[in-house]
């Protein structure tokens, strides 16, 4: 089996849709495992068996949300998988339509070509709702541009936040060359998301504050504060299929479901006030907000990316 990347789903009261989308992915001989997130005692023991008859490893959360699913994981992987230098996170209902997206992903790896970037996110597109007829122009060999991160703290207007040509961002139409190469950003899309575990040992502070959603900003929040950049891959895509999850009685969208307080995935829906205290600054308020407390973030990627003119294209380039 290849070693240097775990691939994994954090799980919860959600083993169909595991059994029925999930496990259908080509892993590409990768491992694969499914961190259950505090699932009721039946859907644990479907978990258990689904992934038994699938030869998945099966480990239950340390804690509670994401973040804690995320370092049960590194924590197996530091006792247990030497060889592995990143974890592949994906959400339910998102798969790699890219060729050999997991061996490619390897090969960067396997040269090197990863190790200062704490995160690594890709070109995520879906059937229309977010990036238009992106999957059209893939599944036509184009290399089109779907949901790539958030530009957060570089754009006041929170609808212009997600880094896509279906939001209409001057900073894409005027200046897609420079989003087709390896760039960085504040928050990469987080649908589908590898994570460094050497630089994840030695930055990251887990919370059980984010369940499901911020989960993963908080995380890139500390990255840049620790100048760990997040790499953006243009070339590998992945589906953003949400839709899937209503043959599984399960809302399309996983954020306002929880919002809506319904217990089947994620649970809470966030926490804004755990942000507030751990960052300062408002997250749904981030540009007018962040000025105030700018001061404590000097000499990190965070303040270059505020200062940054996000219409002359990513904050930098990277030749991979």
């Amino acid at each position: 089996m290849k070693d240097n990347i775990i691939i994994y789903v954090s799980s919860h009261n959600n083993y169909d849709m595991v059994k029925g989308e999930v496990l259908g992915i080509d892993f590409e001989g990768f491992e694969f495992i499914n961190v259950d997130d505090a699932s009721s005692p039946e859907e644990v023991e479907k978990g258990k068996q689904i992934c038994k008859e699938r030869d998945v490893i099966f480990l239950e959360n340390k804690g509670r949300g994401v973040q804690m699913a995320t370092q049960t994981l590194v924590d197996f992987v530091n006792k247990n998988r030497p060889n592995c230098k990143y974890i592949i996170c994906f959400q339910h209902g998102v798969k790699p339509i890219s060729k050999n997206f997991f061996s490619t992903l390897s090969t960067y790896i396997s040269r090197d070509k990863l190790e200062e970037f704490g995160a690594v996110g890709f070109n995520v597109i879906d059937r229309g709702k977010y990036t238009g007829n992106a999957l059209a122009q893939f599944n036509k060999g184009n290399k089109p541009l779907g949901m790539i991160g958030l530009a957060h703290l570089a754009v006041a207007d929170r609808r212009k936040r997600w880094m896509s040509p279906s939001h209409n961002l001057e900073a894409i139409s005027k200046n897609q060359d420079k989003w087709r190469k390896p760039f960085i950003i504040e928050f990469p899309a987080w649908m589908c998301i590898g994570i460094n575990v050497g630089v994840w040992n030695e930055t990251v502070t887990v919370t059980e504050a984010y369940q499901f959603h911020l989960w993963f900003p908080d995380v890139a929040m500390q990255l840049n504060k620790d100048n760990k950049p997040l790499l953006v891959l243009p070339e590998l895509y992945c589906l953003n299929e949400q839709e899937v999850k209503t043959k599984y009685g399960i809302s399309s969208n996983s954020a306002h479901g929880a919002k809506r307080g319904e217990e089947y995935h994620f649970g809470k829906y966030s926490n804004f006030g755990a942000w507030l205290s751990r960052w300062g600054w408002d997250y749904e308020n981030a540009k007018n907000t962040f000025k105030n407390v700018k001061h404590n973030y000097e000499g990190t990627l965070l303040l270059e990316y505020y200062n940054h003119d996000i219409n002359l294209g990513p904050l930098r380039n990277y030749d991979i």
